[in-house]
């Protein structure tokens, strides 16, 4: 039993004392005392984190014919609720602490304390429609649209603290071999106790957001505004053959929203106007190159925007080019080109050609749509005086990294070449047996569409 123990005890790093220091040291001793250390008794539970508050309701919106009776519209949101504190943490149990063993002791650590609950915002306040037909009738309206208040952050509950050691440091004999002979050798182990760590205070709740202030609309007019359809989603064939009728209801932003009402009004600085509407009937005019049964079906959008223009937005496999225009009330959407989207970024390197004033490099399209779309190239031209057969790693020197000139770019058919001959940097790089990089990226659009592709190329002139 003896010789076990002393095995037991037998420092775990190269060079450590058979009598250990005092735990706090760096090195071999800190990592034999944590490799060899107990805790008793038991540890503190966390404290919960508090309950967040709850948002406040939104105020409800009214809409009211300003006539020059004096009238009244309380329309708050509710405050948001305070959110919940952490919960303390809880203190551990500390009895027990066993003495004069073989190892060192930890006392036991205190709980954290739960952070505090978020506090809720505030319900925004709702939202007032006026119609009129004297303006100054306004000012007989005491409108309260205040936004509610926001939820304070719950506190953070505080952390427990950590055991104490009764006993701080003791000494255990060692004996190994038999007594009375050679062998046998005594020596004394110094064992320690820490005390236990206290537990971290829990974080404060976030405060909550104050609620918005309601909005001010108001309509030179007494009869209801008509109901609106703004936008609409058909497919391309049915609105070339059978429009769709669109309105929508304009209103302009201004400040100065409380100036306008009776004294001590609070709503939102800012309210809208009411200055028209458009509608009409919008159809499609295609006029495209090709036939519109050439493109796959799909859906297209058609809006008013809040400014009474007209927009579409072709399905994702379509790229369209478009005008719009207005007569009377009818809404027409003019397609000039189209092209299918997966054809875009169908290029591929053609390979370079010639050397010196006459290097050109060429790009394929096989999709052969370049008659339909504009076409950019970027080149960055990367060129070296080693051999890559003889040296793997050969050193690239950047002789060009910009737009390709439209004038050093030609079409013809499907097939695009870009005069690197002609660039404007020093034809040293390009002569012929010179090795090369050339990375082209290609940038093509059509109305509002764009795509790029990266085409590469390494060789020899």
């Amino acid at each position: 039993m003896k010789r076990a123990l002393a095995v037991a005890l037998v420092p775990l790093c190269l060079g450590l004392a058979t009598t250990l220091p005092l735990p706090g040291l760096d090195g071999c001793s800190m990592l034999a005392w944590a490799q060899d250390t107990r805790t008793y008794g038991s540890q503190g539970s966390n404290g919960r984190t508090g309950r967040s508050g709850r948002d406040g309701t939104a105020g409800a919106s009214q809409t009211t014919v300003a006539d020059g009776t004096p009238a009244s519209f309380t329309l708050t949101g509710s405050d948001g609720e305070d959110g919940e504190n952490g919960e303390n943490g809880y203190r551990p149990r500390c009895g027990g602490q066993p003495r004069n063993v073989a190892y060192h002791l930890r006392a036991p650590d205190g709980g954290s304390g739960g952070s505090g609950g978020s506090g809720g915002n505030g319900g925004s306040g709702g939202d007032l429609t006026v119609y009129f037909g004297d303006r100054t009738a306004l000012q007989r309206l005491s409108v309260d649209a205040r936004g509610g208040r926001f939820g304070r952050g719950g506190r953070g509950g505080s952390g427990a603290l950590g055991c104490r050691c009764d006993w701080r440091d003791w000494q255990i004999q060692t004996c190994t071999g038999t007594p009375g002979q050679a062998d046998y050798s005594c020596q004394n182990n110094r064992y320690t106790c820490r005390d236990g760590r206290s537990g971290s205070n829990g974080a404060f709740g976030r405060d909550g957001a104050p609620g918005a202030d309601g909005q001010l609309q108001i309509v030179n007019q007494l009869e209801p505004l008509q109901p609106e359809t703004p936008a609409i989603a058909v497919g391309l064939q049915t609105l070339v053959n059978q429009p769709v009728r669109l309105s929508r209801n304009l209103w302009v932003e201004k400040s100065g929203a409380n100036a306008l009402l009776a004294p001590g009004s609070r709503v939102n600085d800012i309210y809208r106007e009411y200055t028209g509407r458009v509608e009409g009937n919008v159809s499609l005019d295609w006029q495209a190159p090709r036939p519109l049964g050439a493109f796959a079906g799909g859906d297209v959008r058609t809006e008013i925007q809040p400014d009474g223009s007209l927009t579409a937005t072709f399905p994702d496999n379509l790229w369209a080019d478009y005008t719009t225009s207005r007569e009377a009330d009818q809404l027409t959407i003019t397609v000039t080109n189209a092209v299918r989207a997966s054809d875009v970024i169908r290029l591929a390197s053609g390979g370079v050609q010639g050397s010196d004033a006459d290097l050109k490099a060429v790009v394929l399209d096989l999709a052969g749509e370049s008659a339909y779309l504009n076409t950019q190239f970027r080149l960055t031209l990367r060129t070296t005086d080693g051999d890559p057969r003889d040296n793997r790693r050969p050193r690239y020197v950047t002789a060009y990294d910009d737009v390709v000139p439209a004038e050093l770019v030609s079409l013809e058919g499907n097939r695009f070449e870009l005069a690197l001959g002609r660039l404007p940097i020093d034809r040293g790089p390009l002569t012929r047996g010179r090795y090369a990089q050339i990375e082209i990226t290609a940038v093509r659009s059509l109305g509002t569409n764009s795509a790029e592709q990266a085409i590469s190329w390494q060789g020899q002139f």
